[in-house]
């Protein structure tokens, strides 16, 4: 199902509890407030935000629905609001390779606009999904009638590009192991003592996005018990937090930032 933002509550509703009618926006409640930490928008007023969100459309997507291919003209970008979304590659050999797993609430393939015009990577949906679809051709009119505003979002993606590039640098130079112990941080709290962790994605998909197959995982989880952290199916239980995260960072370069694969800067 699409809706248009045009004629969307939120549209003129103000931003505090704002929420579109439409039944994707109802059914996961559209919150504008939301928008304002995303990292495109970070700092924009918030009128300016939903400006240039006009003509967007928002759909609820079913299971491995694909959004775009490789090569493709870059004519859209999308905010994810409720669902997975993977970008992936494919090699030579016609394998499959996820280069991003997509998690709400995030903006993705802005950056193609503003580079070649293509896209880069293929998207598609893991799960149903509702999306917000911005044209990139109404948002970049809305850009040139206002340069600064185009300055301010260019230099907010500028950061969260140098994140994550500094992301993938440091999953580089992690060992699988610590790669898996990384991921898992990202869904335990951030204080000490036990959890349970439902994994979000089937074992196979986790491996493909931290770079290593899937026995590689089966081992590296085999490996974690050590320091109690035990697994079935999937779901994992760490027995302690701060175990699992001295265990993550210890022994890791000394120079290299403390950063999850989530692109969660560790304080």
């Amino acid at each position: 199902m699409i809706c248009s933002v045009k004629v969307c509550a939120v549209r003129n509703a103000g931003l505090p509890g704002a929420r579109c009618r439409s039944r994707a926006c109802r059914r996961r409640r559209l919150e504008p407030n939301s928008l304002l930490g995303l990292p495109m928008f970070e700092g924009l007023p918030p009128d300016q935000i939903l400006h240039l969100l006009s003509g967007a459309s928002i759909g609820i997507h079913p299971p491995r629905t694909p959004l775009f291919d490789a090569g493709c003209t870059a004519d859209a970008f999308y905010i994810l609001l409720h669902g997975r979304v993977k970008l992936f590659a494919l090699t030579e050999e016609g394998k499959e390779s996820i280069v991003e797993i997509i998690h709400p609430v995030t903006t993705f393939a802005e950056a193609a606009m503003f580079a070649s015009g293509n896209y880069p990577v293929s998207a598609e949906t893991i799960e149903e999904s509702d999306l917000v679809r911005v044209r990139s051709k109404t948002f970049l009119a809305c850009l040139k009638q206002n340069p600064e505003l185009g300055r301010r979002i260019l230099a907010a993606l500028f950061r969260w590009n140098r994140r994550l590039d500094n992301e993938l640098r440091v999953l580089k130079e992690l060992t699988p192991i610590r790669r898996l112990a990384g991921f898992l941080l990202t869904m335990v709290p951030e204080e000490d003592g036990g959890a349970v962790i439902d994994l979000p994605l089937k074992k196979v998909v986790i491996a493909n996005r931290l770079g290593m197959e899937p026995e590689s995982l089966s081992r590296a989880l085999a490996r974690l018990r050590d320091i109690g952290v035990s697994s079935k199916g999937r779901t994992v239980e760490v027995a302690d937090i701060g175990k699992l995260r001295a265990f993550y960072t210890d022994e890791r370069p000394a120079e290299t930032p403390r950063v999850f694969p989530s692109g969660r800067v560790a304080t």
